[in-house]
C-alpha cells in the first residue's frame, strides 16, 4: 500500500528521563494490592505498566498548534481512546536513567464510522541499548459518524514492524525458575479491587492532559456516566497479580504484550484479574490475562515471556 501524503511522519524525538513521578503513581494508584509493584519501584525499576505508555508520552510532548480555549473537535475525546497496545519490554528501565524516545505517525484508517490511528515508538537509554519498544492503536473519535467510508492512510498493517518477544535478555530474568516450572492450565486469579476517583487521580500524579479520567463534570461533557481509568492503569491490576505470583521483575525482560481494552473501568466499581497459562516451551511461555469488570470484561492481553533465546 502506498503510504499517504503526510504519513509515515516521524515524532519530534524526545531526550531525558520519565518522571519518577509516574512509576511512583502507579504504584500508589493501586492500593493495597500493589505491594509488588511498590517494590519494584523502591527498587528503581519503572513498571512494566508504565513502559506500556511510551508511545503516549512522546505524543504528549510533540508540539500542537494552539486553539482558542475551550474550541475542541466534535466528538473528540480529550486524549483519544487508547483500544490497543503492542509493545515489548526488552530489559529494564531505570527509574531517573536518561533516555531517548523515537517514533513516528505511521497510519490511520477508517472503520464502522470510527476513525484511527497507530504511533510507533523505540526507546533506548544513554548507551542506545533497546529497552521498549511500542506500537499504540487510539481511536480518534469517541462517537461514530456514519458518514465516514472505510479508508486506510500510510503504512497497511501489514507493513508496520510491530513489536515481538526478545529472548536476548531472558538469561537474566531472576523469576526464569518459576516461569519454567509452570504447566499449560495453570490459573492464576486475584481478588476484586475497588477503582476509586482518588486512585485514578493519584494515576495521574497532578497531570491534567486527559480529564476524563479524574473530573466528573469532564467526564459527562463527553457522554460517560462517570470518569474512566486509564488503560495502563487497569493493565496494571492484571500485572500485579502475574508479579505476585512469580515475582516481582518477572515481566523486565524481553516480555511482549498484546494488550486490547474491550470496556470501560468507571470510578467506584470494581475489578478482579484472572491469567491462563496457554503454552509452556522450551523458548517461551504464553499466557492469557484479563482484567473483568463488574459487568464486562475491561481488557485482554496475550503475553509472552521468554525462556530462552530461539535456536537459529
Amino acid at each position: 500500500m502506498a503510504a499517504g501524503k503526510d504519513l509515515p511522519q516521524a515524532l519530534t524525538p524526545l531526550e531525558g528521563p520519565l518522571p519518577a513521578s509516574l512509576s511512583r503513581a502507579a504504584a500508589e494508584s493501586l492500593g493495597p494490592w500493589g505491594e509488588r509493584t511498590r517494590a519494584l519501584v523502591a527498587a528503581g525499576r519503572v513498571p512494566a505498566d508504565v513502559v506500556t505508555g511510551l508511545t503516549l508520552y512522546l505524543l504528549a510532548n510533540q508540539a500542537r498548534r494552539p486553539r482558542p480555549t475551550g474550541e475542541r473537535p466534535k466528538g473528540a475525546v480529550s486524549g483519544g481512546v487508547w483500544v490497543r497496545e503492542q509493545f515489548t519490554v526488552h530489559a529494564p528501565m531505570e527509574i531517573g536513567k536518561p533516555l531517548s524516545l523515537r517514533g513516528e505517525s505511521a497510519r490511520r484508517f477508517t472503520r464502522r464510522g470510527r476513525r484511527y490511528g497507530v504511533n510507533t515508538s523505540q526507546t533506548r537509554d544513554a548507551k542506545g541499548e533497546l529497552l521498549a519498544t511500542n506500537c499504540t492503536t487510539g481511536l480518534l473519535r469517541y462517537r461514530k459518524d456514519e458518514s465516514l467510508p472505510d479508508g486506510e492512510e500510510g503504512l497497511a498493517e501489514s507493513e508496520l514492524i510491530a513489536p515481538c518477544p526478545d529472548g536476548s535478555r531472558a538469561a537474566d530474568n531472576p523469576s526464569l525458575a518459576a516461569l519454567r516450572s509452570l504447566s499449560v492450565g495453570d490459573r492464576f486469579e486475584g481478588e476484586p479491587q475497588r477503582v476509586t476517583l482518588e486512585m485514578m487521580r493519584q494515576r495521574d500524579a497532578g497531570r491534567d492532559d486527559n480529564p476524563i479520567h479524574t473530573d466528573p463534570e469532564v467526564a459527562r461533557r463527553e457522554g460517560l456516566k462517570a470518569p474512566i481509568a486509564g488503560g495502563s492503569h487497569v493493565l496494571a491490576f492484571g500485572l500485579e497479580l502475574l508479579m505476585r505470583a512469580w515475582g516481582s521483575e518477572a515481566l523486565l525482560y524481553g516480555s511482549h504484550f498484546d494488550v486490547r481494552w474491550k470496556g470501560q473501568t468507571y470510578a467506584e466499581t470494581s475489578v478482579t484479574p484472572f491469567a491462563v497459562v496457554e503454552a509452556v516451551g522450551p523458548e517461551e511461555v504464553a499466557v492469557s490475562l484479563e482484567v473483568r469488570g463488574e459487568e464486562r470484561i475491561a481488557l485482554v492481553c496475550a503475553l509472552r515471556i521468554p525462556l530462552g533465546e530461539a535456536a537459529a
